[in-house]
């Protein structure tokens, strides 16, 4: 017997994220509606200093598609959306472009030059890092941005106004690359730091996200009969 079609979610964590009762909040909203939800497979508050310290971009990208091929099989052709914050949503832009992503959910999203890719994310050098997130960047001169401008259906891009690590000029080149998208929404998070440390602040951030994709989810449908 053919399964019915449901939305899936891959929720890509940030480095060092403790944000695993975030992501049940998420979970417990979204399959309340039929969604299936997946937490991906990348560096958080429970990986080993060891792990962390040799995980690369690359070997990073292969498990987000490892999961999100996981993922893909329990939705049996249903829409699949991703949500990533910080480091995961910069590797949420790769994934993106390369498996048949419906919605995507970017909060304070990272950005990395294009160089040492196969280096160790922690090895990268924070100044240098620091001084490239504070200048406006395009397609042409970063992949992850690259990726953006290719993709095509709905995007959430949310920032928080008091973020401490991602500077706007990074939200901003995002939000540029986004030009082909079948639809854009801003969202700014006031008063927010970068980990949402207020449970306000994730509150507002889970409501906005759920309802957007309701709403992308039940348009989508719509159009695809």
């Amino acid at each position: 017997m053919q399964k019915k079609p449901v939305p899936g979610l891959l929720v890509l964590p940030g480095w060092d994220d403790n944000g695993r009762q975030q992501f049940e909040g998420f979970k417990a909203c979204l399959e309340r509606d039929g969604w299936i939800c997946k937490r991906a497979d990348l560096p958080d508050a429970n990986w080993s200093t060891e792990r962390r310290a040799a995980l690369t971009r690359d070997e990073a990208l292969r498990h987000v598609l490892y999961d999100y091929d996981d993922l893909a099989g329990q939705v049996f052709g249903g829409p699949v959306g991703v949500l990533g914050f910080s480091f995961g949503a910069y590797i949420g832009a790769f994934l993106a472009a390369n498996r048949p992503v419906q919605f995507l959910i970017l909060r304070s999203p990272a950005l990395y030059p294009d160089e040492d890719w196969m280096v160790p994310k922690e090895q990268l050098d924070k100044n240098d890092l620091d001084a490239y997130r504070h200048e406006k960047h395009g397609s042409y001169d970063n992949k992850a941005l690259d990726c953006c401008s290719r993709f095509s259906g709905d995007v959430l891009l949310i920032d928080s106004e008091k973020d401490e690590v991602i500077p706007r000029t990074v939200i901003a080149s995002y939000e540029t690359a986004f030009a082909g998208a079948r639809s854009l929404t801003r969202h700014t998070l006031a008063m927010a730091d970068h980990p949402l440390t207020d449970p306000a602040w994730q509150a507002e951030y889970r409501n906005f996200a759920t309802d957007w994709l309701g709403r992308k989810l039940a348009a989508l449908s719509a159009t695809t009969g």
